[in-house]
């Protein structure tokens, strides 16, 4: 084999092959395009270092209330309005009923009774005085001036009633107090009868309703039922 010619046939596929080479390189797209060796144009160029200032950010603005979707944009509240108090003008108590005079129903020592009407007995009932009803009990629960106690001159227990009565009013003063007893008027007597008694035992402001409850009954007094005054 003649080593000159292998040669020369190896260094002509190799120019060969380094032309086409070339050839396909220079008519290559630039993006394919593969830069020689040792063949760098730019290679010693140091682009200059550009100082890029960044602008300040800015604070985000406060976004507004968005009302949601559907909902109308809250009105601002209104100005709280000045509220207008009515002043009243106070009232005036009640005036308090004056308690009824019954200073003109003085002791008697001298006669066991007084009779009077229905003027002088409602002053006294009035004012809270003792009532003691003289009818029979029965009678008594049918019907009787209210806070009358009942004192019937023809039941068994009379007199001791009148002791226990002296037994709460022991004092001469308690004694003076007036008290009123009464039965059915007209031609009655029971209510003189325990009169009598009363002023027996040191009761000397004893007052006897003459007309009686059938008269109380007619001016329309108050009343009571029961066994109880």
């Amino acid at each position: 084999m003649n080593t000159r010619r292998f040669l020369l046939e190896a260094a002509a596929l190799i120019a060969a092959a380094v032309i086409c080479a070339l050839v396909s390189n220079a008519l290559a797209a630039r993006e394919r395009k593969m830069a020689l060796v040792g063949f760098y144009p730019n290679a010693q160029k140091v682009p200059a270092q550009t100082t890029t200032t960044a602008a300040p950010v800015a604070a985000p603005p406060v976004a507004a209330a968005v009302p949601a979707v559907g909902t109308a944009a809250s009105p601002p509240p209104p100005a709280p309005a000045t509220e207008t108090v009515a002043i009243r003008p106070a009232k005036t108590p009640a005036a308090t009923p004056k308690p009824a005079d019954i200073s003109r129903f003085a002791v008697h020592t001298d006669k066991p009774f007084i009779e009077i009407h229905y003027d002088d007995v409602k002053a006294l009932h009035d004012a809270g005085v003792l009532f003691l009803d003289a009818r029979r009990t029965s009678i008594y629960e049918q019907g009787h001036i209210t806070g009358a106690r009942p004192f019937s001159v023809w039941e068994s227990d009379i007199d001791d009633k009148v002791r226990k009565l002296y037994d709460e009013r022991p004092d001469e003063k308690q004694q003076a107090q007036p008290i009123v007893v009464y039965c059915s008027g007209g031609d009655c007597e029971d209510s003189h009868m325990l009169a009598q008694k009363l002023w027996g035992i040191q009761f000397n402001n004893v007052y006897v309703y003459k007309d009686g409850y059938p008269d109380w009954v007619a001016h329309k007094g108050d009343t009571h039922t029961g066994s109880n005054p």
